[in-house]
C-alpha cells in the first residue's frame, strides 16, 4: 500500500464513521423533538428546547475549548504515557467546570425570567452536565487515536437508550421532566462505557491534583474556549431571546426548525471532525503542508457545491418535511419558512468549518476566536432589533447572515496561513 493511501483510508474511514454516528444522533435528537412535539402542547415542546439550549450554553462555558484541545494533543502524539498524562490532567478540570457550571445553572433557574415550570425543570437537565464532561474528555483522546468508530458506536447507543426513555416517559405522561430524567441516565451510561474501553486499552489515567498543570493547561485553551462560547452563545441565544420575549410555543418552532436544519447540515461537522486529526498531522513540515493546502483547496470546492445541492433540496422540501416529522396540521406552519432560510446557511457552514478547523491545524486558534467575536456582536445586536418584531423569521435571517459572515472572515485568513506557513518552511531550507 502506498504511503499516501493509508492517510487518505484513514481519513475516510473516521469520515464514515462520524458521519454515521453524528447523523443517528442527530436524528434521535430530532426524534425526541419530534415526539416531545406530538405528545406536548407547543409550549411544552418550547419548554423542552429552551431548557436544552439553556443547558448546552452552559455545557459550551464550562469545556472552555478542553475537548478539541485533548484531540489535537493526542493526535500529535501518539504515545500513551502522553495520553495518559493529558487525560489525568484535564478530567479532574473538567469535573470542577462542569460542577461550577451546574451551579450557575441552578442560579439562572433561580433569577431568569422564564415560566415557572421552565425554572423548575432546569437544574434537573442540568445534571447531565458532569457525566458529558467526563464523557467529552475521553472521547476526545479516542477521537485523536483516530478510533472515532468506537465513539460513534458509543454515542449511538447511548443517544438509542436516551431516545427509547423518552418515548416511554411521554407515553407515560411523564411529560419533559422525564425525558430530562432519561437524558441525565443515558450522560452516565455514556461516561461508563467510555471508561471502560480506556480501561481495556490501558489508558485509563490516575487522576493528578495539579494547579500548575491547569493553569499551563487553560493558558493554551482559552483561544478555543473563547471560540466554543461566542459560538455556542450566539448559535443559542436567539431561542433563548424568542422564549422570553415571544413565548414558549414561538420558540419551541424556531427550536424545531433549527434541529431540523442542524440535522440536514451534519455532514460539514462530521467530515471536518474526521478530517481534523490528519490535518493536524499534516500541519508540521513542507510536505504535509502541500498535502493540506491541497486537500483544502479540493475540499473546499466539493464542499460548496454540496451544501447548494443540499440548501436546494431543504428549500423545496420543507412543506413536506416539517409536518412528516412534527405532524401534519397547521400548527406546524411556522415553522417552514424558518427553515427554508436557515438551510441557505449550509454552503456556508462547510467552508468556514473547513476553514476553521484548519487555522487549528496550524496553531491559529486566535484567528478563528477573533471572527467568532467580530460574528458573535453582529449576531448579538441584530437578534435584539429583529426578533421583537420579526418573531422566528427575524432570528432565522439573523442565523443565516451570521453564517456567511464567519465564511467572508475564516476562508481567506485559512488560505493566508497556509501560503505562510509554506513560505516559512521554504525559507528555513
Amino acid at each position: 500500500m502506498k504511503a499516501g493511501t493509508r492517510p487518505a483510508l484513514r481519513v475516510g474511514k473516521n469520515a464514515l464513521a462520524r458521519f454515521s454516528a453524528q447523523a443517528w444522533a442527530k436524528l434521535f435528537s430530532l426524534a425526541t423533538v419530534a415526539l416531545t412535539a406530538r405528545y406536548e402542547d407547543a409550549a411544552g415542546l418550547g419548554r423542552y428546547v429552551l431548557i436544552l439550549t439553556v443547558v448546552g450554553i452552559v455545557e459550551a462555558l464550562s469545556d472552555l475549548g478542553l475537548n478539541i484541545f485533548l484531540t489535537r494533543e493526542a493526535a500529535r502524539d501518539a504515545g500513551r504515557e502522553r495520553q495518559r498524562d493529558l487525560l489525568g490532567t484535564a478530567l479532574p478540570l473538567k469535573v470542577g467546570l462542569s460542577v461550577a457550571g451546574y451551579a450557575g445553572l441552578v442560579l439562572v433557574a433561580a433569577l431568569a425570567p422564564f415560566p415557572a415550570a421552565t425554572r423548575r425543570l432546569l437544574p434537573l437537565g442540568g445534571l447531565v452536565l458532569l457525566p458529558n464532561a467526563v464523557t467529552g474528555a475521553m472521547g476526545a483522546i479516542i477521537n485523536g487515536r483516530q478510533r472515532m468508530e468506537v465513539t460513534g458506536l458509543l454515542s449511538m447507543g447511548v443517544r438509542l437508550v436516551a431516545v427509547a426513555g423518552a418515548f416511554w416517559s411521554l407515553a407515560a405522561g411523564l411529560g419533559v421532566a422525564g425525558v430530562l430524567g432519561w437524558t441525565v441516565g443515558a450522560g452516565l451510561l455514556g461516561a461508563l462505557l467510555h471508561g471502560a474501553v480506556l480501561w481495556r486499552w490501558g489508558l485509563l489515567p490516575r487522576l493528578r491534583w495539579d494547579p500548575a498543570a491547569w493553569r499551563a493547561c487553560l493558558a493554551e485553551v482559552y483561544p478555543f474556549a473563547l471560540t466554543s462560547i461566542i459560538a455556542m452563545a450566539y448559535a443559542r441565544l436567539d431561542l433563548v431571546l424568542l422564549g422570553l420575549w415571544k413565548g414558549e410555543a414561538v420558540a419551541g418552532w424556531y427550536g424545531a426548525a433549527y434541529k431540523l436544519w442542524q440535522t440536514v447540515g451534519l455532514l460539514p461537522a462530521s467530515m471536518l471532525d474526521a478530517m481534523f486529526p490528519e490535518m493536524s498531522r499534516l500541519s508540521e513540515g513542507r510536505e504535509g503542508l502541500q498535502r493540506l493546502r491541497a486537500l483544502f483547496g479540493m475540499s473546499g470546492r466539493a464542499m460548496l457545491a454540496g451544501g447548494i445541492l443540499l440548501a436546494a433540496g431543504g428549500t423545496l422540501g420543507a412543506g413536506g418535511l416539517i409536518p412528516l416529522v412534527f405532524g401534519p396540521g397547521e400548527q406546524t406552519a411556522p415553522a417552514v419558512p424558518v427553515f427554508q432560510l436557515l438551510v441557505w446557511a449550509i454552503p456556508a457552514m462547510f467552508l468556514y468549518l473547513l476553514s476553521g478547523h484548519t487555522l487549528y491545524a496550524l496553531g491559529k486558534q486566535r484567528r478563528v476566536t477573533g471572527a467568532m467575536a467580530v460574528a458573535g456582536v453582529v449576531n448579538v445586536a441584530l437578534n435584539v432589533a429583529l426578533i421583537p418584531r420579526w418573531g422566528g423569521l427575524g432570528a432565522g435571517a439573523v442565523a443565516l447572515l451570521s453564517e456567511w459572515l464567519l465564511l467572508t472572515l475564516l476562508y481567506p485568513q485559512a488560505r493566508r496561513a497556509l501560503s505562510a506557513e509554506l513560505e516559512t518552511c521554504a525559507g528555513a531550507l
